[in-house]
């Protein structure tokens, strides 16, 4: 318990400390929240030309597409606010940047991930908002409890599974050196996945999102869940197994870190 309150008091200053330098070029920031409501608005409005012109998009009406939409941006921006870093791990590579975490008494990829705060996936989450809470009011979602904790956990979930695939992703680097086109690969993936129904693509194409690469379970199962759409037959809350889905992806990406990091070179001399 003592050591759980020592991390997160570290965690607690490195945010803050984050988050007060960020506030130095306020500017920087009011643009970033105007540049990302217009491209989540935008893609947004794209989806509701496409429903209107041709009807619903694989079975699913705009109202339910709305709900699905505002969820996938809310679990981008919170995977944005605590993992955009690993993005930056093929620098931190070759330049030897984990020299200062190693002469620490704490997890590298503890204060790797610390280190930076993002507000900028905070921007994110505003249009999310918005998006969300229009994509609730079409949809007649009832306010309750169970309601409540299943969008909890869909969003802990989404946001666990986005950050595992980074956190592989920039592990790789530790073998390559390089990973950029790769992550802007499956970042792609993220918003074609995560952001329309899975039931669009072929069935091959859902099976390999289900099982092999289950960036399915961010958003589209567990909405459909909420959404009490046809075709689940699980007892179990979709959102509790996207949690448990996101959980071993984290774990097992963290191993794949702690594996790499036995071949880091440093930085030399």
């Amino acid at each position: 318990m003592k050591k759980i309150k020592y991390y997160a008091s570290v965690a607690a200053a490195l945010t803050r400390q984050s988050i007060q330098s960020r506030l130095e070029y306020p500017f920087m920031l009011i643009g970033h929240v105007l540049a990302n409501c217009v491209q989540w608005v935008v893609g947004f409005a794209t989806i509701k030309f496409v429903v209107d012109s041709f009807g619903s998009l694989g079975g699913w009406g705009y109202e339910s597409l709305a709900f699905l939409y505002g969820m996938s941006v809310l679990s981008h921006g919170l995977a944005v606010v605590f993992f955009i870093q690993t993005w930056y791990m093929p620098y931190c590579v070759v330049e030897g940047e984990y020299d200062m975490f190693l002469l620490r008494p704490m997890g590298v990829l503890f204060q790797f991930l610390f280190e930076d705060f993002n507000l900028i996936g905070i921007t994110d989450m505003i249009p999310g908002l918005m998006v969300f809470f229009y994509g609730c009011a079409k949809v007649h979602l009832e306010v309750n409890a169970a309601n409540i904790a299943l969008i909890l956990f869909t969003l802990a979930g989404g946001t666990l599974i986005r950050g595992a695939v980074w956190i592989f992703c920039g592990s790789l680097s530790f073998w390559t050196k390089s990973t950029a086109n790769f992550t802007d690969m499956v970042g792609a993936l993220f918003e074609r996945v995560s952001m329309y129904p899975l039931t669009i693509y072929p069935k091959w194409t859902q099976a390999l999102f289900t099982f092999l690469l289950p960036l399915a379970w961010i958003t589209f199962y567990p909405v459909k869940d909420i959404l009490e759409m046809e075709g689940s037959v699980i007892p179990v809350p979709m959102a509790v197994i996207g949690l448990g889905v996101g959980a071993v992806m984290f774990a097992l990406s963290c191993g794949l870190f702690r594996i790499g990091m036995r071949r880091y070179e440093s930085a030399g001399s």
